[in-house]
């Protein structure tokens, strides 16, 4: 078996630069958000297919315990425990770049959780919170407490891959026979290779028969919604059971606030929404970079197609399905009507506009190959 740094706190193989949180979203609906005194436990709002007013609302961690940091290039994201049921929760600050601007990691990763949810793929549990008063986001753990986390970039190499070569941020993987390729072995070949085997997540409510490979299809066909270009190797695992009899599973999604133009300033959202010729042009630069690739990285759309196109004909199936009938009218119109801090109305009705884009392109491509 290969040898893998393990994460002290979780007992997660993986590398140590990445971690993050528990299946679930929430979906959209009413109350102006507030700050929880955070001496409630946190709970999953979501109840009867509809979600909780408190999905909007911030809570106040000041006075959370700190039990972990995670390392993630230059910057350090805390482990917070509840202080009620003492779940370990991933806190994450929101950037402030040079142009002092803060950006808008927070209010785009708990409204890509709720994408996830109508889309119907399981993903990690997000709240809204503020810390020490500087504004931020929750990432509920994914991993159960009966198994270990595997990062892909550990399942690829104790798959045996040959042509996998692992990337870091600080020294990237280099293929000396293909040396003009990127991300040489993060492919789409591999990891269903490596996922075929492996059930699907906690909570997956979709064909019983889909492989783990099924159901990441799902989550390439996410990012391409929500414009995240942000799915390495490090950003999927794999559940790997301590005891011999339950299945593997591919984990919940996780991580996903470079999305929904989160980094944009409302002068750029402006330019971009004066024509949908400028915002698709705009999507249309959104690509799968963090995959195997030379010259232009294929779009996220043409990428998670790809995906779709290797399911299982059952796999194939579902997520045509659900591409066709999604609604996202329960969450346009909510982001639109809360009043979140750090949300422009201007950066909720980019977000909308985006979403509504990338559907239409996403249901082109499926006409366009069936």
């Amino acid at each position: 078996m290969l040898s893998s740094l393990r994460c002290p706190i979780h007992n997660r193989r993986a590398h140590p630069s990445s971690w993050s949180a528990d299946w679930l979203a929430l979906r959209a609906a009413g109350a102006r958000p507030a700050a929880n005194s955070g001496t409630e436990a946190v709970t999953d709002v979501v109840q009867d297919g509809g979600v909780k007013p408190q999905v909007w609302e911030r809570l106040d961690v000041s006075a959370w315990e700190v039990v972990g940091r995670q390392q993630t290039g230059s910057t350090e994201n805390l482990w917070l425990a509840d202080p009620d049921s003492q779940v370990w929760w991933l806190h994450k600050d929101t950037v402030i770049p040079r142009n002092g601007v803060e950006q808008g990691e927070d209010w785009s990763e708990v409204a890509s959780t709720q994408v996830a949810r109508i889309l119907g793929v399981p993903c990690a549990t997000t709240r809204l919170c503020i810390r020490e008063g500087r504004r931020g986001s929750l990432s509920k753990t994914v991993r159960p407490v009966d198994a270990d986390l595997w990062e892909g970039q550990v399942v690829l190499q104790d798959l045996g891959v040959p042509d996998y070569f692992p990337h870091t941020e600080d020294r990237p993987g280099v293929d000396p026979s293909r040396p003009k390729v990127k991300r040489p072995g993060h492919s789409l070949p591999n990891i269903k290779r490596a996922l075929d085997a492996t059930a699907p997540p906690p909570g997956f409510d979709g064909p019983a028969a889909l492989s783990g490979f099924d159901v990441f299809a799902g989550y390439l066909l996410l990012d391409a919604l929500i414009a995240n270009r942000d799915r390495h190797e490090q950003n999927w695992a794999v559940l790997i059971p301590r005891l011999l009899d339950p299945p593997k599973r591919l984990s919940p999604s996780y991580d996903h606030a470079s999305s929904l133009g989160y980094n944009l300033t409302d002068d750029k959202r402006l330019t971009y929404l004066r024509s949908d010729a400028e915002l698709a042009n705009w999507a249309s630069k959104g690509t799968a970079y963090r995959f195997e690739h030379q010259g232009r990285p294929p779009t996220l759309v043409a990428h998670a197609m790809n995906a779709v196109g290797l399911c299982s004909p059952e796999g194939a199936d579902w997520w045509r399905s659900r591409i066709g009938t999604l609604d996202l009218r329960e969450l346009t119109e909510a982001l639109l009507a809360q009043d979140i801090e750090g949300l422009s109305h201007l950066a909720a009705t980019f977000a909308c506009e985006l979403l509504n884009t990338n559907l239409r392109r996403l249901r082109d491509a499926v006409h366009e190959r069936s």
